[in-house]
């Protein structure tokens, strides 16, 4: 069987002039990447905002928009060098469909035979929505999949993607058929496609380790701007133990993309892959991307066991939810700490009850949130607390409220973000469906941060201003 030569790429970053912008080694791209090699594929890996960041081109004056990242000539000159059959483009989020399909059209102007797929999170989550769309005739959600009309994108990847890619990657190889690529997505006719059920790697330990060789790690360290805001070390390894959630709410995507279930890797795969790369790369501080790390104590008492050896900072950039474990939350925290866990991040959302329950079904009571803080820092634990503002049928009082509440709460420091409605998520229906965008419709192109209207306020300048201020 001939095998594919696959090259696996990030877009251009949308990012704001002379503020933070954030990056850090695609942990997706490198699975996928390392997969592929043990089935005998040729694969690269380009981020092509890294190897571009000091590129900047300015989008619109106003609201100081730039994209960060490689030339034109440059993208071109990638993709015509390594000639691949099979080029793969991580979409993680919608600002991201523009650049992707200007690598796209590029793509196929200097290599027309180039077959390429599109994948991540929000790609996913626009299909669960296509499918509800069928289902709900009143939706008012688009009947079709806009980013499968671009001509230029042959496929799209839903759900978890180290299986489809390898599958898909032998098909274009061997001109195999893919009808049976799961998970795969493809386009018909007009506004028909081909969705195959996307499958959940039950059995994380068929996960390979990161293939983080394939990367500019270098260059990711000297711009250290990786996930958590007051790393520690520029020098970062961000790791992820598990996949799924069992919490619903209403704002996440994370139920939909990785299930309700969650999986753990095995912690000997964990350490091996810590260990290794720790050396390798002279790793100053391990950051977890799990959404969940503390659902499973069992699993975490056995990590802080094995982290303790290694002696390295850590902390959870995501926010860990607040009330699991709760009789014996100081021992699991204390055990944090010891073994090198020097921040913990709790999503506390809202400082309202009736929003907690009614509006992000958070299922987290309200009296749970200030000992819980108390916990992880008699535990010697810096807390840092995340709160949202902004939700649909969310009041100015209510909105008042969290921000007195998060003030007085006794985390060391909290952030206030505005509710951004995530495609494939309860908020973005209800979004759609009662028309809540302050411009009467949705933008894809906009970079703002509020994007629905929202009570006591005229404008979304208004409002972001507010939300600025009280950061």
């Amino acid at each position: 069987m001939k095998k594919s030569r696959v090259l696996l790429v990030t877009p251009n970053l949308k990012g704001i002039k002379d503020g933070l912008n954030r990056i850090q080694p695609p942990l997706g791209l490198m699975l996928f990447a390392q997969v592929l090699i043990d089935d005998g594929h040729e694969v690269k890996i380009h981020d092509f905002a890294l190897e571009g960041w000091d590129n900047r081109v300015d989008l619109n004056e106003k609201e100081k928009l730039i994209l960060i990242g490689q030339s034109d000539e440059d993208v071109a000159k990638v993709i015509s060098d390594f000639n691949p059959d099979l080029l793969g483009i991580s979409i993680l989020f919608q600002n991201l469909i523009e650049h992707a399909q200007h690598i796209a059209h590029i793509a196929k102007k200097v290599r027309p035979n180039t077959k390429i797929a599109i994948g991540g999170n929000c790609i996913s989550n626009a299909v669960i929505d296509y499918k509800y769309s069928l289902t709900d005739k009143n939706s008012k959600l688009p009947d079709h999949l806009p980013f499968l009309e671009d001509k230029n994108f042959d496929y799209a990847i839903t759900g978890e993607g180290e299986i489809p890619i390898k599958v898909l990657a032998n098909c274009v190889a061997n001109n195999l058929s893919t009808d049976k690529v799961p998970g795969l997505v493809k386009k018909v006719g007009h506004k028909k496609y081909i969705i195959n059920n996307a499958e959940t790697i039950k059995d994380l330990s068929l996960l390979p380790r990161p293939a983080r060789h394939l990367v500019n790690m270098e260059g990711y360290f000297e711009i250290g701007a990786f996930h958590s805001s007051k790393s520690r070390s520029k020098r970062v390894l961000n790791v992820m133990c598990s996949r799924g959630c069992p919490e619903k709410c209403t704002f996440c995507t994370t139920p939909a993309m990785w299930g309700n279930l969650t999986r753990w890797r095995p912690i000997k795969n964990i350490m091996d892959e810590i260990v290794n790369d720790v050396k390798d790369y002279r790793i100053g501080e391990i950051q977890f991307d799990d959404d969940t790390l503390t659902v499973n104590k069992k699993n975490l008492f056995s990590l802080c066991k094995e982290l303790e050896k290694v002696g390295v900072p850590w902390c959870t950039p995501n926010g860990t939810k607040v009330n699991y474990h709760l009789r014996e939350q100081y021992d699991m925290y204390k055990a944090m700490a010891d073994s090198g866990c020097y921040q913990i991040t709790l999503a506390c959302e809202s400082g309202n009850e009736r929003v907690l329950n009614e509006v992000i079904k958070k299922r987290l009571p309200l009296e749970t949130i200030k000992p819980s803080i108390e916990n992880a820092k008699k535990a010697g634990l810096l807390v840092h607390t995340f709160w949202i503002l902004g939700y649909p049928g969310e009041t100015y009082e209510e909105m008042m409220e969290t921000i007195e509440f998060a003030k007085n709460s006794g985390a060391d420091s909290y952030t206030f973000s505005v509710l951004t409605p995530l495609s494939g998520t309860p908020v973005y229906r209800q979004v759609v469906k009662e028309n809540m965008w302050w411009d009467g419709k949705e933008s894809q192109k906009t970079f703002r941060s509020s994007l629905v209207k929202v009570e006591g306020f005229n404008s979304a300048d208004e409002f972001e201003e507010f939300v600025n201020k009280t950061n």
